[in-house]
């Protein structure tokens, strides 16, 4: 039985809207854009202890991606969910040419145009934002911040970038496991489980491979939240990589044909997404 990886850990802090909303009238304000890079960079990596290197616009303000947005993907645009009240709080990010400093590559970016007319800068498809309550450069308070409802995770863009993502969705799987590019992960509930003197056993070979095609994740960092450990990498009996989380190991669904699918979710009776505590 294939589940999907949902993942809990992930601390939410409710802030007060009406505070939210004076951080954003007195610090960036909705109409921010991150500022110009005034023949420099605009576009560069921060430090911290807790974090490693994270992606900060030209004036040291932190940038985030939204857990319940789409990237972009060939030629599906990137989707931004944040609109209305939420973009007080979560500012959208752009610059008209991206001029990054040392670590970064300026092909990673992007941008596009949103419903709205703005134009959102992108970071390996992810749309950008600022956050209200970060008073000063360096600031990351809004990381691993859920606003007031149940979607609405956000995270910094670390460096490297995630080898796993945590999304949402407004339907089907609250909060789930996904790769870098925001295609969803599954595990199944057959397999052998490992533990941290033995590999996985995995159950799903041969056939099975075909519609549950494995996930092996490259270098990378996770979310904060997200046990760096429970991620391992193991050799199946075939050669083949693949990764687990919390010794259960992860495959795609060939079904999810775009980031935000998440079509292994219920695609019969043997399909549920996953209790976190039951890892």
């Amino acid at each position: 039985m294939l589940r999907e990886v949902e993942v809990t850990g992930v601390r939410r802090t409710l802030l007060s809207l009406a505070a939210m909303i004076a951080f954003a009238a007195a610090g960036c304000g909705g109409g921010s854009n991150g500022g110009g890079n005034n023949g420099g960079t605009n576009l560069a990596l921060r430090s911290s202890a807790s974090l490693g290197n994270y992606l900060v616009s030209t004036d040291g303000r932190t940038l985030y991606y939204f857990a319940l947005d789409l990237a972009g993907a060939g030629a599906q645009a990137p989707v931004s969910n944040c609109t209305g009240g939420c973009l007080p709080i979560w500012p959208i990010f752009h610059v008209d040419a991206p001029v990054v400093g040392a670590g970064l590559n300026a092909s990673d970016f992007g941008e596009f145009v949103r419903p709205d007319g703005a134009k959102q800068t992108t970071f390996k498809g992810w749309p950008l934002y600022l956050f209200a309550g970060d008073a000063k450069a360096g600031d990351t308070n809004g990381d691993n911040l859920g606003d007031p409802g149940p979607n609405d995770l956000w995270y910094v863009i670390k460096d490297p970038f995630y080898s796993a993502l945590v999304l949402t969705k407004t339907a089907g799987p609250a909060r789930y496991l996904a790769d870098p590019a925001g295609r969803a992960l599954y595990v199944d509930s057959n397999d052998a489980v490992g533990t941290p003197g033995s590999d996985p056993v995995p159950a799903c070979n041969g056939a099975c491979l075909t519609n549950w095609p494995v996930f092996a994740a490259g270098a990378g960092s996770l979310p904060t939240g997200v046990d760096p450990a429970k991620v391992t990498t193991f050799t199946r009996a075939d050669g083949t990589k693949q990764s687990a989380f919390d010794g259960h190991p992860l495959y795609y669904f060939a079904g999810d044909s775009a980031p935000g699918d998440t079509r292994g979710h219920g695609v019969n009776a043997d399909f549920d997404n996953v209790d976190p505590s039951t890892l």
